[in-house]
């Protein structure tokens, strides 16, 4: 169950991914889920609060991108869990 957290859209190109840092039954977690190709780039990594789990999606986010070869991440804008 979803207690809390954030998560973010990076579209870049071709490439549409989702980060989320969310504290749920298991703890906080991190995990970056990409859009196009329905596959989670990193499952349910644990961290120790949302903000750790921000940097994680974000680094993971950016190895990714970085090995499509895009050379930098757009801004990301955080938004509460659960919002639209």
């Amino acid at each position: 169950m979803l207690t809390g957290g954030v998560w973010a859209e990076i579209k870049l190109g071709n490439e549409h991914l989702r980060l989320f840092s969310e504290n749920n039954a298991q703890g906080v977690q991190s995990s970056v889920y990409n859009v196009t190709k329905r596959t989670w780039l990193a499952p349910s990594e644990a961290a120790d609060d949302v903000e750790q789990g921000k940097e994680k999606a974000v680094e993971c986010a950016r190895e990714y991108l970085k090995s499509a070869g895009h050379s930098e991440l757009p801004p990301i804008v955080w938004k509460e869990s659960r919002s639209r």
